[in-house]
């Protein structure tokens, strides 16, 4: 129970060392541009030493941009297998649902992340790059589950849920009461769903 504890007490101070990192990384980008600025003033904005620094993230821009999380192994496996619903859609949200949720995002960070892209645009690619090889990676894993082999429709499928994520980011990013991002993705959901659900009179 005790190196339990003990395990717990280190990650969480790890987590909350390289939050501390990222944070300050992201301001001095923000003000003097992302090669506006060294390691040694990251580890001294951030109050760490040069070493500490070096163990938490491998370089200036992994502090700056930070690192992409992972989807839940578990679910993932259960996703592939087909579950847990069985729609390809509604699965592939769940997935990122849980993802947000375990992010707890909060409107102060991703607007500063969304200052940091609008001040450093040399950065932009670095992200989308990234944002290329997680949509490539979902579409990979939707080609695992039974009867699913047609990955055009996994390409689809996952372009409009990560359209609707980055609409929801924005909404959230704007809001100014206590609506969380993923109130706002599932809000966008609905709406998604309604706009293709309708009937337009046809023309003669």
């Amino acid at each position: 129970m005790i190196e339990s504890a003990t395990l717990l007490t280190r990650t969480q101070r790890k987590q909350s060392t390289l939050r501390r990192i990222n944070i300050a990384a992201q301001e001095l980008a923000i003000e003097r541009g992302y090669d506006g600025f060294t390691l040694d003033d990251l580890a001294s904005a951030a109050g760490v030493s040069r070493r500490t620094l070096f163990n938490h993230v491998s370089g200036k821009e992994q502090a700056v941009v930070g690192v992409t999380p992972d989807f839940d192994p578990a679910l993932v496996a259960q996703f592939q297998a087909g579950g847990p619903s069985g729609n390809l859609f509604d699965d592939l949200l769940a997935l990122i649902v849980e993802l947000l949720d375990r992010e707890n995002a909060n409107r102060e960070d991703a607007g500063r992340f969304q200052r940091l892209l609008e001040t450093n645009p040399n950065l932009s690619h670095r992200v989308h790059g990234e944002l290329e090889r997680v949509c490539g990676d979902a579409v990979a894993m939707a080609g695992h589950r039974p009867g699913e082999n047609d990955p055009v429709r996994a390409r689809v499928v996952v372009v409009v849920l990560g359209a609707l994520v980055a609409h929801a980011m924005n909404e959230f990013v704007r809001a100014d009461d206590d609506t969380s991002l993923v109130d706002h993705l599932r809000l966008a959901e609905v709406t998604a769903r309604g706009l293709l659900a309708e009937r337009h009179p046809q023309t003669t």
